[in-house]
């Protein structure tokens, strides 16, 4: 399913909480949608469920306007933060409810009716297996892992075969070590499914794990859309490139090449803005840079060290441990490329 949200806008009361928003989701994509507390993350999601509808602006699933049809008549499966799973029914009861309820897909040319008792159970079945539940069907919610119940939601979601899979959320409520643990199996899994994903979170590794389209929500406005590496490395504005992992800003000089870090190539224009530096593109060069250790912590597999330039400014870097300079020290430093990312300054 093809997803467009086209200049949506959402208020509370007097409070604006999406403001013009446009989105495209692309088809069996896993489009992530990634922002601050507050940005209006799950109220996009609860628009295209249907749980809430804009006060401006329209949504189209396949070129059909779906912006005033119901929730139940919406082609969606949704699974929470709570999961909300029933504690008195069994895995396979869980899995089934959506298909009991006998909810048809939306389409202005559908006429399914509810599947028979065969095909029910042939749709559990097939959605415990996807989800490897097929030991655990007998079981109820209380005798699960906190894994187990996240795969159970996810099951009782997709068993209807959905076109568009809302998830909001899915892993915050699990331990951070588990939601390590899952993030790369939930990913497998939902490119398994070849359903159209929008997935809800304020994890930007989480984010750049899943995503195959990236969407950044700031203040109820889209900051900037597209492939993850393409926003992590070339940030249209300075709240991307901060947002979306360690970043250091320095200032960019009228002329457009002369920084704090030396000359670098020219971004083709004069312009007044900022190199954006990431803590991987700082090397230690005889030839760079003065800078101050200002602090230096062992990460393990690296050294997260601050460094202060002549003018002030601070930069971040990730040194090997075993190379890493002590705080205090005095080292000199570059960047591995001399054709850094410019973000310019329109105010």
């Amino acid at each position: 399913m093809k997803v467009l949200v086209e200049s949506v806008s959402f208020a509370y009361g007097q409070g604006p909480v999406l403001s013009g928003v446009s989105v495209e989701l692309p088809d069996g994509g896993i489009t992530v949608l990634i922002g601050p507390s507050g940005s209006g993350k799950s109220t996009l999601l609860q628009l295209l469920a249907g749980l809430l509808h804009p006060t401006a602006g329209r949504i189209l699933f396949d070129g059909e306007d779906v912006t005033g049809v119901p929730t139940e008549r919406r082609d969606v499966g949704v699974v929470f933060q709570s999961y909300a799973l029933f504690p008195h029914l069994s895995v396979r009861e869980n899995i089934a409810f959506g298909l009991k309820t006998g909810r048809r897909r939306f389409s202005l040319r559908s006429s399914r009716r509810r599947p028979s008792r065969h095909s029910l159970e042939a749709r559990v079945w097939d959605a415990a297996a996807l989800l490897g539940l097929e030991r655990l069907l007998d079981r109820r919610p209380g005798q699960l892992s906190g894994g187990e119940q996240q795969r159970v939601a996810l099951a009782r979601a997709v068993a209807p075969r959905p076109g568009l899979l809302l998830l909001d959320e899915p892993l915050s409520a699990l331990d951070a070590r588990l939601r390590r643990s899952l993030r790369a199996e939930l990913a497998s899994l939902l490119r398994k499914l070849g359903t159209t994903v929008f997935y809800v979170t304020h994890d930007q590794e989480e984010a750049m794990l899943l995503a195959d389209h990236l969407v950044v929500l700031h203040e109820g406005r889209v900051e900037q859309a597209g492939p993850p590496l393409d926003l992590y490395r070339r940030p249209a504005t300075p709240f991307v490139a901060s947002f979306l992992g360690e970043a250091s800003l320095v200032e960019v000089s009228a002329e457009g090449v002369g920084t704090p870090l030396g000359k670098l190539a020219s971004p083709g224009r004069p312009c007044r803005g900022w190199v954006l530096v990431r803590p991987e593109d700082v090397t230690q060069d005889p030839a760079g840079a003065v800078a101050t250790v200002v602090d230096a912590r062992g990460l393990g597999p690296h050294d997260r060290v601050v460094l202060a330039l002549e003018n002030g400014a601070e930069v971040l870097a990730h040194f090997p441990p075993e190379s890493a300079p002590e705080p205090g020290s005095r080292v000199r430093i570059g960047l591995r490329s001399r054709k850094p990312h410019f973000l310019e300054n329109t105010d």
